[in-house]
């Protein structure tokens, strides 16, 4: 499939068992072999898994629906082909550069409207001027293992392309030695 141009609207689409779990749209910013980056502005429109209770499902259920929803923040998500993660330089509502989020996940696959992935369930969250970081949604990730959804080894294989995806963007090696956080759209 073909490359997408700056400014041309694409969908992310996580997937889980073969089934939307989340959809949002981007911006794309870039689109190249080493670098894909897109921007999703606050408040723009999204489908999110929601259980039979009608609240947002972080763990697959047997079954789920979709709910109309709208993002919180602005987000830059900046993507390495071939990456098991993105990196996602997080805007407030007011445009202001808030923290930075790797986002554990399959590789960006390539679709006719846009790119689709697994969420691994573990993310990082770094401070500005990359302070600290820290492990978000461990729980979640123990959770998913417990179940039988996740085996203990890709457990182990998701951990450890965090700590690669966390000293990567500590040492700013390309492409995150661009200045992202003082990106706007």
């Amino acid at each position: 499939m073909s490359r997408f141009e700056p400014g041309e609207n694409v969908e992310f689409r996580e997937v889980w068992d073969g089934r939307t779990w989340e959809l949002r749209e981007g911006v794309i910013i870039e689109d190249g072999p080493e670098l894909i980056a897109s921007y999703t502005p606050p408040r723009s429109p999204a489908l999110v898994a929601v259980g039979a209770s009608g609240k947002r499902l972080r763990i697959p259920e047997p079954d789920w629906a979709l709910e109309e929803t709208v993002t919180h923040d602005g987000v830059l998500g900046v993507h390495t082909p071939g990456a098991q993660h993105s990196v996602l330089a997080v805007f407030g509502v007011t445009g202001r550069f808030e923290y930075w989020y790797i986002n554990l996940e399959s590789d960006l696959e390539r679709t006719e409207r846009g790119f689709q992935y697994e969420d691994h369930f573990l993310d990082v969250v770094v401070q500005p001027g990359l302070r600290s970081w820290l492990w978000k949604d461990e729980h979640e990730l123990a959770e998913v293992v417990e179940r039988g959804l996740f085996s203990p080894e890709k457990a182990a294989a998701i951990r450890a392309e965090g700590e690669r995806a966390v000293a990567w963007l500590l040492a700013r090696r390309p492409p995150y030695d661009r200045p992202w956080e003082e990106w706007r759209p």
